[in-house]
C-alpha cells in the first residue's frame, strides 16, 4: 500500500510499505523542513526506513473498541486490516498536522458542520453511525475508549461581528463497561483547570453521555499545528505507550523544546503528573503527554488531556487504596509516588521546593472545590447513576491526598463518606 503524507495541507512525502515489517517515507523534492513530518524525521534526500509504521503514523490511531468498530466497518475493503490500512481510513482528519491518503487522492475534511447544541444533544447511536459509516472517513483519534473529530459553527454572541467562524472538537463517549468515564474525565479536568493548568474548553452533555472538548492542535486562525506525543518523540510504536519513564518525558522536553518553553514544559509537566498521582491517574502513558508546534511556533508541552481517576476501575487494595499503578516510571518504580519521592520528582523536573510547595497547595485547594462541584452535582442529578464512582473517586484522591495535607485527605474522605450516606437514605 502507498499513501501521499500531506503537511500544513502541502504533499511532502509518499509512505510504502513494503511487507509486513518494512515501512519506507521519502520525501519529494524541495520540501522545507518547516514541512518535515516528525521533530525526529527532518527533511532529507535518503528514505526513511522503519520495521514498524512510523511512530509519527500512529499518534491518532485509533486503539480498542474504537479500533475494533473500525475494522469491522472497514476491514472489508482490504485483503487485511492493519496499522497501515487503518491509517488510510482515518488518515484524512488526525490530530496534528499531518494528513495520509491513498495515492492520487486529494485529501479533505468531511466532519459535520454543526451547531454545538446538536454536538452536545444529538442521540448517540446516530453520531457514532455518523462516523463510523462506511461512505465516511474514520475519525483519527488514538485511545481505547469512542471519540470522534467534530466542528461546529462558533454560537454568535450577542453584540459581536456576525461573521461565522469553526470551533473545532474531540468528542467522547461513554464506554459501555465503564458508563460514567465522561463524568470522570468532566471532574478530572476541571482539577486541572481550578489548579491553574492549562486545559482545553469542555462542556458536559446534558445526558452526561458525552463531553465535548476544543481542539488545542488548531490555532486561532484555523491553522492545524503539529503535535507528536512521547512515543512518538522517543520512537517507539503506540503499543509500548506504558514504557516509558518520566526521566525520558523530562529529556525529551529538553531534547526539542527550546530555552523557556523548555523550563515551562518541565514545570507544567510537574503539576500535571503530581495530579496524575494525586487523583489516581493510572492511564497517564506516553501517549497522554506531548508537544505542539509548528512553522511559527517552537515546540511546547501541549495542554492537559485525558485527566481522569482511572484507578476507580482498579480493585481495591486491602488498605482501600486503588490496586493500580503509575502508567510511568520514576526512579524504576511504577509505584504511587509517596512524599519524599514527589520531592525527587520536583528536583528531576528542576522545580524548586518553594514552587513545589505553591502547586501542592493550588491542587489541595483545587481537589477540595471539586469535591464540593461533585457533591452539588450529585444533589442535582441523583438518578445520573454517578453515585458510585463518585464516592470511590473522592476516596481515592483521600489516599494521594494523605503525602501532602493530612487535613484535606480527611476532608475529601469525609466528604466521600457523606455521599454515600445520602445515596443510602
Amino acid at each position: 500500500m502507498i499513501l501521499d503524507i500531506y503537511v500544513q495541507g502541502v504533499k511532502v512525502g509518499v509512505l510504502e510499505q513494503i511487507d509486513i515489517t518494512s515501512f519506507i517515507f521519502t520525501y519529494l523534492p524541495g520540501v522545507p523542513q518547516n514541512h518535515a513530518v516528525s521533530l525526529l524525521m527532518p527533511v532529507r534526500t535518503k528514505s526513511w526506513e522503519s520495521p514498524f509504521l512510523f511512530p509519527i503514523f500512529q499518534v491518532s490511531l485509533p486503539e480498542g473498541t474504537l479500533r475494533q468498530a473500525l475494522e469491522r466497518n472497514f476491514s472489508k475493503f482490504f485483503d487485511r486490516f492493519d496499522d497501515m490500512e487503518l491509517l488510510s481510513v482515518v488518515g484524512q482528519s488526525l490530530i496534528g498536522q499531518v494528513q495520509a491518503v491513498l495515492q492520487d487522492v486529494t485529501p479533505t475534511h468531511t466532519s459535520m458542520h454543526q451547531s454545538l447544541t446538536s454536538l452536545l444533544s444529538q442521540d448517540l447511536r446516530e453520531i457514532t453511525s455518523h462516523y463510523l459509516g462506511s461512505d465516511h472517513e474514520g475519525p483519527g483519534i488514538s485511545g481505547g475508549f469512542l471519540k470522534f473529530l467534530a466542528h461546529s459553527p462558533t454560537e454568535p454572541v450577542e453584540g459581536a461581528s456576525r461573521t461565522l467562524t469553526l470551533r473545532n472538537w474531540v468528542i467522547k463517549l461513554n464506554d459501555p463497561d465503564r458508563p460514567t468515564i465522561v463524568l470522570l474525565e468532566h471532574f478530572g479536568m476541571m482539577a486541572a483547570r481550578k489548579m491553574g493548568l492549562p486545559v482545553p474548553q469542555t462542556y458536559l452533555s446534558p445526558d452526561f453521555d458525552r463531553l465535548l472538548i476544543e481542539r488545542f492542535d488548531i490555532d486561532p486562525t484555523g491553522k492545524p499545528l503539529g503535535f507528536e506525543d512521547m512515543c512518538a518523540l522517543t520512537g517507539q510504536p503506540a503499543r509500548l505507550k506504558f514504557s516509558g519513564s518520566v526521566e525520558r518525558v523530562i529529556k525529551t522536553i529538553h531534547a526539542f523544546c527550546p530555552g523557556q518553553l523548555a523550563l515551562a514544559g518541565c514545570e507544567q509537566f510537574y503539576a500535571q503528573y503530581l495530579l496524575c498521582n494525586t487523583i489516581r491517574n493510572g492511564d497517564a502513558h506516553l501517549k497522554n503527554f506531548g508537544l505542539l508546534y509548528g512553522p511559527e511556533h517552537p515546540p511546547a508541552l501541549a495542554p492537559v488531556y485525558d485527566m481522569l481517576s482511572m484507578s476507580t476501575y482498579a480493585p481495591r487494595h486491602d488498605h482501600g487504596d486503588a490496586m493500580d499503578t503509575l502508567a510511568l516510571t520514576f526512579r524504576g518504580s511504577k509505584r504511587w509516588l509517596n512524599g519524599a519521592e514527589l520531592k525527587r520528582l520536583g528536583a528531576v523536573c528542576g522545580i524548586s521546593p518553594a514552587h513545589q510547595s505553591k502547586y501542592k497547595k493550588r491542587m489541595t485547594q483545587a481537589l477540595l472545590n471539586t469535591a464540593q462541584e461533585v457533591v452539588a452535582f450529585q444533589q442535582k442529578n441523583p438518578d445520573a447513576g454517578f453515585g458510585p464512582q463518585a464516592m470511590r473517586m473522592l476516596e481515592l484522591w483521600s489516599y494521594g491526598m494523605r503525602e501532602i495535607n493530612e487535613a484535606a485527605a480527611d476532608t475529601l474522605r469525609e466528604v466521600s463518606r457523606k455521599l454515600e450516606q445520602a445515596a443510602g437514605t
